[in-house]
């Protein structure tokens, strides 16, 4: 089978030859690689040093060899835009005391440690680019493309991508979650009541672009996934209300699965993190039938979630920081205590619930994947076994 044949099989409820470690980008668990501190630890103790993967290096990524090595894999994704040439928005950069401060001409101002591409703590966002309607506007002009893909241009692009081997993924954005990047979590929230108007124009924004520059992609493409954003839940559930989700989320995510599924789409995910337990029976409502990676410190319960849903996708759900010096008895029991009972009810992509962190060990995540690999009958991957 080729991946996207694979991938198929797993997603439809169908016998694969070996079920796949996938992973998306976004939140990778062990297939995409690491941050470079990360990288550099799993070298420390006993990677070999030309295993790419280091998520910072772009240029030199070299995501291939990662794959080979651990044997993981992933979605493949249009490189090419449909829209481009947006003015952007324009910003500073100064260093006080110890830290970044950037400062945006839409009035946003925010604060993060020296090199924190490499170790990503959370930016303190001092001041967010959305307060208000006139800010809002502000940004949505800055950010609006002005060149757009002539149809010839378009099919040749995605001419290039009918014989895929890999299983193709488009994003088609998402809702709250997106608005909570614009305008921080509190206010955000508070504006649901206060200013719903505001809400609902910043949404309908996000629908036009889907309609003008995703819906198209999709329909020439047909791919094999769609996925959405929000990172919408908390530890114990969402952010927001399902009454609420239902009114401001809702129609984008339901004109997103109306396009798909005619175009047959099979697996339409979003990435949240936090407790997901709420959110995915909204997001079948939809239309919706998968999401990743169900962290498992969130309260999320995959055995609950296939005893209602039959036919959902389910990604992740292993914890990521067994792998972590020191957690190595906790190995064992993660992966024999929930890979194999999912697997056999089908429909499920193991692997861990977010991306590796810097207290992780060489050691510690061969055995991990040592007990995964054949836990999947899945014989890929360069790593020595354990």
């Amino acid at each position: 089978m080729t991946d996207r044949e694979r991938f198929l099989a797993v997603a439809t409820g169908q016998e694969p030859d070996y079920v796949p470690i996938f992973g998306f980008p976004g939140a990778p668990g062990m297939s995409w690689g690491c941050l470079r501190t990360t990288h550099e630890r799993l070298v420390a103790t006993g990677m070999p040093a030309h295993i790419g993967g280091c998520v910072t290096d772009w240029k030199n990524r070299d995501v291939d060899s990662w794959f080979r090595y651990w044997g993981t894999t992933g979605p493949i994704n249009p490189d090419f835009s449909m829209a481009w040439g947006a003015p952007g928005i324009r910003s500073l950069r100064r260093e006080e005391d110890g830290y970044i401060i950037i400062e945006g001409e839409d009035g946003s101002v925010t604060r993060e440690v020296i090199g924190n591409a490499d170790i990503y703590t959370m930016p303190e966002h001092r001041v967010y680019s959305v307060r208000d309607r006139e800010s809002w506007e502000f940004y949505r002009d800055r950010t609006t493309p002005r060149q757009f893909l002539a149809p010839a241009d378009l099919e040749r692009h995605c001419r290039r991508f009918d014989q895929r081997d890999r299983p193709l993924v488009v994003g088609a954005g998402g809702t709250f979650g997106r608005i909570r990047s614009l305008m921080g979590t509190e206010a955000a929230s508070i504006a649901l009541y206060d200013d719903p108007e505001l809400i609902h124009a910043i949404i309908d924004t996000f629908r036009d672009h889907n309609r003008r520059h995703v819906f198209p992609l999709i329909e020439r493409l047909r791919p094999e996934i769609v996925a959405c954003w929000e990172d919408i839940g908390y530890k114990t559930s969402m952010l927001i209300s399902p009454a609420q989700f239902r009114e401001f989320c809702a129609p984008l995510y339901r004109e997103v699965a109306d396009c798909a599924r005619a175009c047959g789409v099979p697996v339409l995910t979003v990435d949240s993190d936090g407790s997901a337990m709420q959110l995915l029976p909204l997001l079948v409502e939809c239309g919706f039938n998968s999401l990743y990676p169900f962290e498992a410190k969130a309260g999320n319960d995959l055995f609950a979630l296939r005893a209602r849903y039959a036919e959902v996708v389910l990604f992740g759900w292993l914890e990521k920081e067994v792998v972590n010096e020191g957690n190595q008895h906790l190995i064992e029991a993660e992966i024999r205590g929930k890979v194999p009972p999912l697997l056999a009810q089908g429909r499920y992509f193991p692997n861990g619930d977010h991306g590796i962190q810097p207290p992780v060990t060489f050691p510690n995540l061969c055995r991990f994947m040592t007990l995964l690999h054949e836990a999947c009958d899945n014989p890929e991957g360069e790593f020595p076994r354990t």
